[in-house]
């Protein structure tokens, strides 16, 4: 299995990375990966409209000026961090998808439920904070939706390369993806109000013998 993660090296935020710097760039990256985390933590927790660089700097444990030598303005915390978020969330994807035997990745899909307790997890909490202030936020929306997009092209080509028994026909990976990605965001959006682990077992176990079916070709996508 290919937990290689160079490919996804690119979302990966400026000056986050420091190997074989000197001291003081790694100080620097850790102090900026700090500083991400606590905005992530603050997203997740309090929301977009309350994620403040005052916030942030109290969870990081940073004084507010220190925080701004990193990132002078809440806007460009901002764009690092959606980067960030992605970036955590599909990096944890692929190591624990790579773990899998191929019996537990191929025949039982348990990727399925590595994805769905990572669409519970904080850095996709903060994402979907972001993408919901987006509808209405202009600013935000003209930063947020090409990256997004291009965190989506990223996706889609490391799936190919973690499941390499769906390489072979990238076009029902695509589209196989999207129907993950609907069902797993719906789920979040309204798991306060349905309280029934029991449904989303249902669901899972549901969507994860949908998509055997069609990667093995006893289900097709209408046309």
């Amino acid at each position: 299995m290919n937990n290689d993660l160079t490919a996804i090296t690119e979302l990966q935020s400026p000056g986050t990375t420091a190997v074989d710097a000197g001291l003081q760039q790694r100080k620097s990256a850790d102090t900026r990966i700090a500083i991400l985390d606590a905005t992530v933590e603050c997203l997740a927790s309090h929301g977009y409209a309350n994620t403040t660089t005052k916030e942030i700097a109290r969870i990081a444990g940073l004084s507010r000026g220190a925080m701004l030598h990193h990132y002078a303005t809440r806007q460009q915390l901002i764009e690092a961090v959606t980067d960030h978020a992605f970036y955590r969330h599909m990096e944890k994807f692929v190591i624990a998808v790579s773990e899998l035997t191929e019996e537990k990745r191929t025949q039982d899909n348990a990727g399925i439920l590595i994805d769905w307790q990572l669409y519970l997890s904080r850095e996709y909490c903060a994402y979907l904070e972001l993408i919901v202030a987006a509808r209405t936020d202009d600013e935000l929306r003209e930063m947020f939706v090409p990256k997004a997009r291009r965190h989506d092209r990223v996706w889609q080509e490391q799936l190919a390369r973690v499941f390499p028994e769906w390489a072979g026909d990238r076009a029902r990976l695509g589209r196989s993806r999207r129907l993950v990605q609907a069902v797993m965001s719906g789920m979040v959006l309204n798991r306060a109000v349905w309280d029934d682990p029991k449904i989303e077992r249902s669901i899972l176990s549901l969507l994860s013998n949908v998509l055997l079916d069609l990667r093995e070709g006893r289900l097709d996508w209408p046309a």
